[in-house]
């Protein structure tokens, strides 16, 4: 519901009370306008002159947003079973980390590239001249590019900066990659193992080919697959691979947010993507427990 003017700059006025009894009513008050209010704080925000008080209005703003978005990707992640839609999940996530994103804009960016595959692919081609086809496009006509196979730099690892740019590092690539696919009806799911996934396109429920995303969608057989795990630098035995479905995709991306965000020493961005996991259940993919 829309939010009083005068109302607004009541509550604005008492932003920097110290009082605790004072601040939990106006959180509550805030609250109860629901994620609208975000947007009337930062038009506020923007006309504000005095530096303490923008500040403020900023830092109750993002607060605000954390916890909508947190509810909103509890919702989606325990709704009515099926498919969990990755651009509804990657929208949620990139929200919840940057207050400032617009979902019309994201959404435009994503489906620039996802068109570009929707005019060419077709139910009458093969899964490998599909997937061919979708390689040419990403890499080729759209220009993704890999950044940061060390994964530590943040400015790679955002999903609406990487749609912009068409550059990010593995994980935020195979996101994008995924979610391309999974718009497209394509059925490609991800094998997982400790450290780390593989695209893998599936049919009848039976894999087909892998897809090499470090290699510009190299593919593969399974009989290749041993290499390239070896390649990966990690030594598994091959009971550990397990076929999952697009949830792990969400989850291995918050996995790397957690740990590019850890090693910048960002905490507060490292809390709420920690919140965001826990929405996803305890299973983690990227952890590797060393041998006692």
């Amino acid at each position: 519901m829309p939010i009083d003017p005068e109302e607004l700059e009541s509550i604005v006025a008492l932003l920097d009370d110290r009082d605790t009894v004072v601040t939990e009513l106006v959180d509550n008050r805030l609250a109860s306008y629901g994620p609208e209010i975000i947007r009337s704080l930062r038009n506020r925000m923007e006309r504000e002159a005095d530096p303490v008080r923008k500040a403020a209005i900023e830092t109750r703003a993002q607060q605000l947003n954390t916890e909508f978005r947190i509810e909103d990707f509890r919702t989606f992640t325990t709704r009515t079973p099926g498919p969990l839609s990755l651009l509804e999940g990657g929208w949620i996530i990139s929200s919840m980390l940057d207050y400032t994103l617009q979902r019309e804009r994201f959404e435009d960016q994503f489906f620039r590239c996802s068109q570009e595959y929707l005019a060419e692919g077709s139910d009458q081609r093969t899964g490998v001249e599909n997937i061919r086809i979708l390689n040419h496009i990403f890499f080729h006509r759209l220009r993704f590019s890999l950044y940061d196979v060390q994964l530590k730099d943040p400015r790679y690892a955002l999903l609406d900066g990487a749609l912009r740019t068409r550059g990010g590092n593995p994980f935020v690539l195979a996101l994008i990659y995924l979610m391309i696919c999974q718009e497209a009806g394509l059925p490609v799911e991800l094998l997982c193992f400790p450290g780390g996934f593989v695209p893998v396109y599936v049919e009848h429920g039976h894999a087909l080919f892998y897809i090499n995303l470090y290699r510009g969608g190299d593919l593969f057989p399974e009989d290749r697959l041993n290499a390239f795990i070896k390649a990966t630098g990690l030594q598994i035995d091959k009971s550990a691979f397990r076929r999952r479905d697009e949830s792990a995709m969400l989850t291995l991306y918050l996995e790397s947010l957690l740990y590019i965000y850890g090693n910048v020493k960002d905490e507060k961005k490292s809390t709420v993507i920690d919140r965001a996991l826990g929405c996803l259940g305890p299973e983690r993919f990227l952890t590797i427990e060393e041998p006692e």
